[in-house]
């Protein structure tokens, strides 16, 4: 074989390899995402409660029952539920329904739960623990009538 022919080779194979690395790496890809340990999928239901006389939606009554000893309200409705699937350390946003935005980032993951920083714009800014399947419920202000609420709940396995 010829010296041009094997650089030719050499160089065919680094490209090969190089080609491999970087579809390994794609988003979507197995090893892009990390380890299952390090995900933190997190249900996100964003509520409004209201003084006004009516009826509390069936999707929210695991929410009203921790809620009802602690806040005075007369209805509650779901205005949106979403799922974001984290890594650890990454942002995840959900848009509220008056244009403001709910950042959330997981810390730490371990047996007491998830520590996250969340950032409900214009409204507070903390760091909360929740365990799995627990929901912690964050105030997000003033919304037509009523009042916003944030609940976040890991839903990891």
């Amino acid at each position: 074989m010829q010296a041009s022919s094997r650089s030719r080779l050499a160089i065919t194979a680094v490209a090969v390899l190089a080609g491999i690395a970087v579809a390994l790496a794609a988003p979507g890809s197995t090893s892009a995402q990390g380890p299952a340990g390090d995900r933190v999928p997190v249900n996100v239901m964003v509520v409004q409660t209201s003084n006004t006389k009516g009826e509390v939606d069936p999707r929210a009554l695991e929410l009203h029952e921790k809620l009802r000893k602690q806040l005075r309200y007369r209805s509650m409705r779901v205005i949106q539920e979403q799922r974001v699937d984290l890594q650890m350390n990454q942002v995840g946003t959900v848009d509220l329904p008056d244009g403001r935005k709910v950042r959330m980032r997981p810390l730490h993951k371990g047996a007491k739960g998830v520590l996250m920083a969340v950032d409900v714009q214009g409204a507070v800014k903390l760091d909360a623990r929740a365990r799995n399947h627990h929901k912690v419920v964050i105030g997000a202000g003033e919304y037509q009538n009523g009042n916003l609420a944030v609940s976040i709940e890991p839903d990891y396995e």
